[in-house]
Order: C-alpha cells, then sequence, then structure tokens
C-alpha cells in the first residue's frame, strides 16, 4: 500500500495556500459591494412598502434618514420603526434629511440617498415625488 510522500504534501499544501492567499481578498470585496447593493435594495423595499401602508391606511408616514446614527426610522402616528445599516456600510449622503408619504401615495418632495462602503464605493438611491424608488 503506498501513501502520500511528504514532497507530495507540501506541493498540495503550497498550492492550496496559494488559492487561499488570491481568493480571500476577491471574496472580501465581493461581501462589500454586496451589503452595499443589498442595503440600496433594502432602502428600496422599505419606500415601497411605507408607500403602501400610507395608502392603505390613509395616514401620512414619514420616513427619517438618521446619517450620524446610520439608520433610517419610520414614523405612523406613534409607531415607529428602525432599520440599521449593516457593518460597514454607511450614509454618504441622504437630501433631504426626511420624506413624509401621502395617503395618495406622492412623497411630499423628491430625495436622493447615497450609501458608501469602506472601500470607498457608492450607490445612490432616488426616490422620486410619484414614490419611485431607483437604485442608481
Amino acid at each position: 500500500m503506498r501513501g502520500f510522500s511528504l514532497m507530495e504534501l507540501m506541493i498540495v499544501l503550497v498550492v492550496a495556500g496559494l488559492l487561499l492567499g488570491f481568493g480571500i481578498p476577491s471574496y472580501h470585496h465581493y461581501a462589500e459591494s454586496q451589503a452595499l447593493l443589498g442595503t440600496s435594495q433594502n432602502l428600496v423595499q422599505a419606500v415601497q412598502l411605507q408607500r403602501s401602508r400610507a395608502m392603505t391606511t390613509g395616514q401620512t408616514v414619514t420616513m427619517n434618514f438618521d446619517t450620524t446614527g446610520g439608520r433610517w426610522v419610520t414614523l405612523q402616528g406613534v409607531k415607529a420603526n428602525r432599520y440599521a445599516l449593516p457593518r460597514g456600510v454607511r450614509f454618504a449622503s441622504a437630501n433631504p434629511a426626511s420624506i413624509q408619504f401621502a395617503r395618495d401615495g406622492h412623497v411630499s418632495t423628491s430625495a436622493i440617498v447615497a450609501f458608501r462602503n469602506r472601500s470607498g464605493a457608492t450607490d445612490t438611491v432616488s426616490i422620486m415625488v410619484s414614490g419611485l424608488a431607483l437604485i442608481r
């Protein structure tokens, strides 16, 4: 019965180490970009949900972007929901810092919210007066 020689084992370990050495930085960059995209997609879904909520209940819904705290807050009457940004993603800007959804689904003013990750990549969400939100 023949086993592995020490030289064969060393070659396998070197090749595996090289693959890991090149793969880990690529995976880290991929994970950061996916967190950024996921945050933008979550905001678009939150806008759609709050617009639907305002139309369904007939009440005004307010969405505040807390750029210093790293979260957005939705307010409907006395009920508040807070959504924290994931680790490594922060607000680059939010203009204006607050929008309101009327019961007809329209937004008080258009808004642009930008997110930035640790490597400096940004994603921008545009919220139109009609209530439509798009990632740009």
